[in-house]
């Protein structure tokens, strides 16, 4: 039986464990770019990298997630720029002004499509670019 986990646009379908993508939206792609994050299960961490122009955003979207999502919260706050929830999606906005690096966490909570508990942290390494 094939079970797929999805968050952003796209998905993989896996037999034995979920595989999941998380990837950017809403953000104009000139402002903000990374390449997908891939996991397996309920429970992970995982991380990646991401391009940010300053003074520009990433909203992280969420698209048919089978469980229920209880809250999103920040688990790291960046050092330079600032991160946020609007509603269950995540955000990043850049300090205008600034190049370099930062880096922030986001995890999603909430109950799995099999009853057990989902706790999904990403760790974003951003790359502020003028």
């Amino acid at each position: 039986m094939i079970r797929s986990l999805c968050i952003a646009s796209l998905c993989i379908a896996a037999s034995a464990a979920l595989a999941c993508v998380l990837g950017t939206g809403s953000a104009q792609a000139q402002d903000c770019s990374g390449a997908p994050i891939y996991f397996n299960g309920e429970l992970a961490e995982v991380e990646g990298e991401l391009t940010v122009k300053s003074g520009k955003g990433c909203v992280f979207g969420l698209n048919g997630i089978p469980g229920a999502l209880r809250e999103t919260v920040i688990s790291q706050k960046p050092k330079s720029g600032r991160a946020g929830v609007d509603g269950l999606k995540p955000y990043y906005v850049s300090k205008p002004g600034y190049q370099g690096s930062d880096e922030f966490a986001y995890t999603f909570i909430g109950m799995s499509q099999y009853g057990g508990p989902m706790r999904i942290t990403v760790k974003r390494k951003v790359t502020v670019v003028p």
